[in-house]
C-alpha cells in the first residue's frame, strides 16, 4: 500500500461520518468475511464522492460483484470486524483549467491539448442516495452535455452553471467512473 492510502480500520461506523465531514473521495476496501449469503472471504468496496457513499459492493474470489447496502456492510464490520479498511484516494482528474488562448478558440477549431470528456458508463441517479435533488440536477445537466466531441471549456459555456460548479460536476463524474477525460 502506498502512503496516500488512509487507514480506516477502526470501523466503518466511525470512519464513514468522518469521511463525509471532510468530503473525502476514494474507494474504501477491505477483505471481509462472514457476510450473510456469501461463502468465505471476499473484498468489500465502498465508493465515496465528496464523502458521500455512492455505491457499496462485494467482489468474490471469482470476480463476481454483488451490491450490498451501506447499512449491512457497516453492521457486518461492527459485528465481525472491524476489518482493515483502507481508503484509496481517487487519482486527481486531469487539469480542468485551460490556457487563456484556448478559451478564445471556437468549437470548430479545437486545440490539440484541450481535454475532452467521454461517457463510459450511464449516470445512475439511484446510486446517489442522500444527495439533494439540486445536486443531482446539476450533475445530470453536465452529464447530458458530454458528447465526446466538446471539450471542457465548451461544456462550461453551454451549461447554465458557474464554471467552478461545472468543473466540480466533471470531477464527480470522473470519480463515479461515468466519464473519462482525454486530450483531443
Amino acid at each position: 500500500m502506498d502512503n496516500r492510502n488512509i487507514d480506516a480500520s477502526v470501523g466503518l461506523a466511525f470512519s464513514l461520518p468522518l469521511f463525509e465531514r471532510y468530503r473525502q473521495n476514494g474507494v474504501l476496501q477491505a477483505e471481509v468475511h462472514h457476510v450473510p449469503g456469501v461463502r468465505g472471504r471476499c473484498m468489500g468496496f465502498v465508493h465515496l464522492v465528496e464523502g458521500k457513499v455512492v455505491s457499496c459492493y462485494l467482489e468474490e474470489k471469482d470476480g463476481q460483484r454483488r451490491p450490498i447496502t451501506k447499512e449491512l456492510l457497516t453492521r457486518v464490520d461492527s459485528e465481525r470486524g472491524p476489518f482493515e479498511w483502507k481508503l484509496k484516494p481517487l487519482p486527481s482528474p486531469p487539469s480542468l483549467a485551460s490556457s487563456p488562448s484556448s478559451q478564445k478558440v471556437a468549437s470548430e477549431h479545437r486545440t490539440q491539448s484541450a481535454p475532452v470528456p467521454r461517457i463510459v458508463a450511464p449516470l445512475d441517479m439511484v446510486r446517489l442516495e442522500g444527495w439533494s435533488d439540486q445536486h443531482k440536477l446539476m450533475l445530470s445537466m453536465v452529464y447530458e452535455e458530454i458528447d465526446g466531441m466538446r471539450n471542457i471549456e465548451e461544456i462550461k459555456q453551454r451549461v447554465p452553471l458557474t464554471p467552478n460548479i461545472t468543473e466540480e460536476a466533471l470531477r464527480i463524474l470522473l470519480a463515479l467512473k461515468s466519464i473519462v477525460v482525454e486530450n483531443s
